[in-house]
């Protein structure tokens, strides 16, 4: 007959299962945030030179440099919407999301001068700086998690 101390081997079995998938989650985000990270730092580069130096040769490859941007920042959205369905099966609150936004590029194709060059140049430093505030918020989170793993492991 089970007694109560198995109870809590299994609810502790069952925690740091959960644990162990919410940190999977949170690492398959900061991957995907590096990655973003790498493409908007790309990007607002090339809204840079295209802001001063132009050009129609510029202004394509900033296009395709603010799109491969949004793609990354898209797939952070979604590793995001999988962290918070994790870490709600551990009590954890959310961490937002990430966005470029596609208006900007809509705005810039048919708008292509200074101002609008500008403007997305400021939109991708808000997305990078977004995007650090959601890495340091994951790593404390991870290291929560670690911690609670581990208090979970040496309980008796």
């Amino acid at each position: 007959m089970p007694g109560p101390y198995d109870a809590q081997v299994t609810d502790s079995a069952g925690e740091i299962k959960e644990i162990d998938d919410a940190l999977e989650a949170i690492r398959k985000a900061l991957y995907a945030l590096n990655q973003a990270e790498e493409r908007l730092r790309d990007a607002r580069t090339w809204s840079t030179y295209d802001s001063w130096f132009g050009g129609f040769a510029a202004s394509v490859l900033k296009r395709q440099k603010v799109d491969r941007a949004d793609q990354s920042v898209r797939s952070v959205d979604y590793a995001l919407a999988e962290v918070r369905r994790e870490l709600a099966d551990v009590d954890i609150h959310d961490v937002g999301g990430l966005g470029v936004g596609s208006t900007a590029r809509t705005l810039d194709v048919w708008f292509d001068n200074l101002f609008t060059d500008l403007w997305i140049g400021r939109r991708l430093k808000k997305a990078q700086e977004r995007s650090s505030r959601i890495s340091r918020a994951l790593v404390t989170m991870q290291s929560q998690l670690q911690g609670r793993r581990a208090e979970l492991l040496t309980k008796p």
